[in-house]
C-alpha cells in the first residue's frame, strides 16, 4: 500500500511539474495522463488499507490483472470508502472527465480548444486529490510543492469569454460538441447525486478562492489568452463558495444520505458538538445578519456521518441540556 501511495504523489507532483514548465509541448495530454495515473494509484490504494482486492481473479495460463480506474472509483464508491468530507461522486465526475480526455489524446485524437474546455477539470482535481490524500493517507500535497503551484499555476490560462451551451447555430466540429456533452452528463450525474459542482469543475485564483462555479449547463471555453499577465487577487464570493442555507443544507444531504432524514435539531446538535459555524470550510455568515449558509462541503461532510453518529450526538446534547438546566436551578 505505501509504494501506491509514493508512487500516486510521484505521478501528480509530475504532472503539475510538467504543466507549470514554460516551454512544453504536449502538455495538457501529458499532465492528464499523469492525474489520471495518479488517482488510480491511490484508489487502489485506498482499497488495499480496506482489505479489498485489487486484481480480477486469476484466468489459468494469463497474467494477474490489476482493476480498472473506473472499477476502482466504482468499488470505492460502492464500498463507501470515500473518506468524510470528500464528495465521493464530484470525485469521480471529475476524474472521469479527465480520463475521457486522457482516452481521446490517447487515441491520437486532437482537437483545437479542447485543452481550454478540460483546465477547469484539471486545477480542481489537484486540489480535490490533495484533501483526499490528506484525509485518507495524512499526506499532505502541499508540502511538496510552492502554494503558488499548487492550483497548476499563478493565473488561468485565458479569459472566459463564450458560455457553451446547446445552440443549433453554433459552429463546432462535432467532435467537440461531442466532448462537451460528455463532460456534461458527468457534472448532471454528479448535480443529481446532490454534489457540490465546485468541486467537479471550478476556475480559482492565485489564492486558490472560487471565482467561478461552472454548472453542465455554463460549460465554458476560454478562447483568447490574457494579455497582461498581472495576476488579480479577488475576494472570495460567499454566494458562489457558500450557497446554501440551513433548510436548502438539510434537503442536500437528506437526499445523498442512505440513513434516516435529518432534522433541524440535528443540525442544531452537530453545530453545538463540532462548532461547524465558526469553521470557515463549512459556514459564512454576514455581518449584517443572524443566520449561517453553508457550503458543499458542508454537504458532504454532512451526509457522511451515520445515524448511530447523530443518534450519540444527540444524546450527548440531551444530557448537557439537564446539566446546564441544573445548574441553573441550583
Amino acid at each position: 500500500m505505501r509504494r501506491l501511495v509514493d508512487n500516486s504523489l510521484s505521478a501528480i507532483l509530475a504532472a503539475v511539474e510538467v504543466y507549470n514548465k514554460p516551454r512544453m509541448t504536449y502538455r495538457d495530454e501529458v499532465t492528464v495522463m499523469l492525474v489520471v495515473n495518479a488517482w488510480e494509484l491511490a484508489l487502489k490504494a485506498t482499497l488495499r488499507q480496506g482489505g479489498k482486492a485489487i486484481f480480477y481473479p486469476k484466468k489459468r495460463g494469463e497474467p494477474y490483472r490489476s482493476i480498472t480506474l473506473d472499477d476502482c472509483l466504482g468499488r470505492v464508491s460502492g464500498q463507501n470508502l470515500w473518506p468524510a468530507g470528500i464528495d465521493g461522486p464530484a470525485v469521480v465526475a471529475n476524474v472521469k472527465a479527465l480520463t475521457e480526455y486522457r482516452d481521446r489524446a490517447i487515441h491520437l485524437y486532437n482537437a483545437q480548444g479542447l485543452g481550454a474546455v478540460i483546465y477547469p477539470f484539471l486545477q480542481q482535481n489537484v486540489l480535490n486529490y490533495r484533501d483526499f490524500m490528506l484525509a485518507r493517507f495524512k499526506k499532505d500535497l502541499a508540502d511538496s510543492m510552492t502554494w503558488q503551484l499548487l492550483p497548476l499555476g499563478a493565473t488561468a490560462p485565458a479569459d472566459v469569454v463564450r458560455f457553451m451551451r446547446t445552440d443549433k447555430n453554433a459552429t463546432m466540429v462535432s467532435e467537440v460538441q461531442n466532448f462537451i456533452d460528455t463532460l456534461r452528463s458527468y457534472m448532471d450525474q454528479a448535480e443529481e447525486a446532490g454534489s457540490d459542482l465546485a468541486r467537479v469543475a471550478t476556475v480559482y485564483d492565485i489564492n486558490m478562492q472560487s471565482v467561478k462555479k461552472m454548472t453542465s449547463a455554463d460549460l465554458v471555453v476560454a478562447i483568447s489568452p490574457t494579455a497582461d499577465g498581472q495576476v488579480v487577487v479577488k475576494k472570495t464570493d460567499p454566494n458562489q463558495t457558500h450557497p446554501y442555507t440551513m433548510k436548502e443544507l438539510l434537503k442536500k444531504v437528506n437526499k445523498r444520505r442512505p440513513g434516516r432524514d435529518l432534522t433541524s435539531y440535528d443540525y442544531q446538535v452537530i453545530c453545538w458538538k463540532e462548532n461547524l459555524k465558526n469553521n470557515a470550510q463549512y459556514a459564512w455568515k454576514h455581518s449584517n445578519v443572524t443566520s449561517h449558509v453553508w457550503s458543499g462541503d458542508a454537504v458532504s461532510y454532512l451526509a457522511s456521518l451515520t445515524d448511530d453518529h447523530y443518534d450519540q450526538l444527540r444524546a450527548e446534547y440531551q444530557r448537557h441540556s439537564k446539566n446546564r438546566q441544573s445548574a441553573a436551578n441550583y
